[in-house]
C-alpha cells in the first residue's frame, strides 16, 4: 500500500498531507514535536480494515508552510481542516488527535460536529472550558521552570532547540517513552535554565521503534526551525478567548480517550480526574482505555493495539461506516517485535 502525497494551497498556506484507502474517512492530527509520519503504522492498519485515511503536516510543521505568529489557534486550524475535507470530497470524518493534535480535535468536534462525526484523543483528555486559559493557569499556579511556560516565551526556547535539534528530539522522544526507567519525566528545566540538559540521554542499546524515523524529524526541524511549531502553544490563550461563545457547550459526538499510564500529560495534577469524569461531561463518551507501561507517544509505542481500538470505535461510531473490524486479526505480538532492543 502506498500513500499519496498532496501539496495544496489551503487558506494561503502550502499544505502537505497524505491520503490512502477507500471507505469512511479518518483524519489524523499530530502533536509536538511530531509530524504526520508517526501515524503511518496505524494508518496502514486502518486502510486494511476498510477506512480512508488523511494525515496533514499541520501549520508550521514538516512540509506545510509556517503561519503568521499567533495564528495557530483551533479556529485557524478548523478553517484549514474544513478546506482539506472539501478538497477530498469528505462530508464527515472521524478525528484522531495526539498531544496538541488531541487538543485541536476536541475543539473541532465541539465547533463543527456536523463535519467531525466522532473523536478519538490520545494523551490529552477532554477538559471543560475553565475560567482562565491553560497558559494563564500555568503562570499562576505552575512551577516556573515547567517546559510549557518556557515554550510560551517567544524567542527563548527556539534559540536553544534550533541550535541542537538532533539532541533535543533524540532525548525528548526517549524521555517520554514508556520503556524509560522510573516515573514519568517532569519536563522541567535544568538548573542552568535549559530544557535539553534536563532530558535523559538514551542509554546504549536503546532502540527506537522500527517504524519511527527520527532522522526524518531531525531534518524537518532543521529546515523549519521550532518557532512555527511552538506557536501552537502560544496560540492556546487566544483559542480560549475565542471559545467564550461555546462555554456552555460540550462535545456531543461519540468520543474515545486512549492514554498511557506513564504519560506526563496523564500525570499532570487533575488529569486523571478529567479522564474519569469524561463519561459525565460527554454524553456519548466511551470508557477510556489506559495502556500500562506506555508513555506519551502512544501511537509509536502501541500502534497495533491502538489501531485495533480505533477500528472498533469508528466502525461503530461513524455514520454509514461499513468498515470491517479486524481487531481479532491484529496480532499484538508484532508490537513486541517492533520494540525489540538491539
Amino acid at each position: 500500500m502506498e500513500f499519496t502525497h498532496h501539496y495544496d494551497s489551503i487558506n494561503g498556506l502550502r499544505y502537505h498531507y497524505v491520503t490512502a484507502g477507500r471507505g469512511p474517512a479518518l483524519l489524523f492530527l499530530h502533536g509536538f514535536p511530531d509530524l504526520w509520519r508517526s501515524w503511518e503504522p496505524i494508518m496502514r492498519l486502518c486502510v486494511q480494515a476498510g477506512f480512508r485515511v488523511i494525515a496533514p503536516d499541520l501549520r508550521g510543521f514538516g512540509e506545510t508552510e509556517s503561519q503568521k505568529p499567533g495564528t495557530a489557534t483551533a479556529f485557524d486550524v478548523l478553517g484549514d481542516m474544513i478546506a482539506l475535507l472539501k478538497l477530498n470530497d469528505c462530508d464527515q470524518v472521524g478525528l484522531i488527535g495526539h498531544d496538541w493534535g488531541g487538543e485541536l480535535a476536541w475543539h473541532l468536534a465541539l465547533l463543527r460536529p456536523d463535519r467531525f462525526a466522532a473523536i478519538a484523543a490520545l494523551s490529552v483528555p477532554y477538559v471543560p472550558r475553565g475560567s482562565q486559559s491553560l497558559p494563564a493557569a500555568l503562570r499562576a499556579f505552575g512551577p516556573p521552570d515547567l517546559y510549557m511556560l518556557y515554550f510560551l516565551e517567544e524567542g527563548l526556547a527556539e534559540q536553544e532547540l534550533n541550535a541542537d535539534p538532533e539532541t533535543f528530539l533524540r532525548r525528548v522522544f526517549y524521555a517520554n517513552h514508556g520503556m524509560r526507567p522510573g516515573p514519568p519525566p517532569t519536563m522541567r528545566l535544568s538548573a542552568n535554565g535549559r530544557l535539553i540538559d534536563a532530558l535523559d540521554e538514551p542509554p546504549p542499546g536503546f532502540a527506537y521503534p522500527a517504524h519511527f524515523d527520527l532522522a526524518h524529524h531531525i531534518e524537518a526541524f532543521k529546515r523549519t526551525g521550532f518557532s512555527p511549531a511552538l506557536d501552537t502553544y502560544r496560540s492556546l490563550h487566544r483559542t480560549w478567548e475565542l471559545t467564550a461563545g461555546w462555554a456552555d457547550k460540550t462535545v456531543t459526538v461519540p468520543a474515545l480517550y486512549i492514554g498511557g499510564d506513564k504519560d506526563i500529560v496523564l500525570n499532570f495534577p487533575g488529569m486523571r480526574e478529567c479522564v474519569e469524569s469524561m463519561t459525565t461531561f460527554l454524553p456519548q463518551a466511551r470508557s477510556p482505555h489506559i495502556f500500562q507501561d506506555v508513555g506519551h507517544f502512544i501511537q509509536l509505542e502501541r500502534p497495533t493495539e491502538t489501531a485495533a481500538l480505533l477500528i472498533e470505535f469508528f466502525a461503530q461510531s461513524l455514520p454509514r461506516a461499513d468498515a470491517r473490524s479486524q481487531r481479532a486479526d491484529l496480532n499484538p505480538t508484532c508490537n513486541e517485535r517492533i520494540y525489540e532492543r538491539n
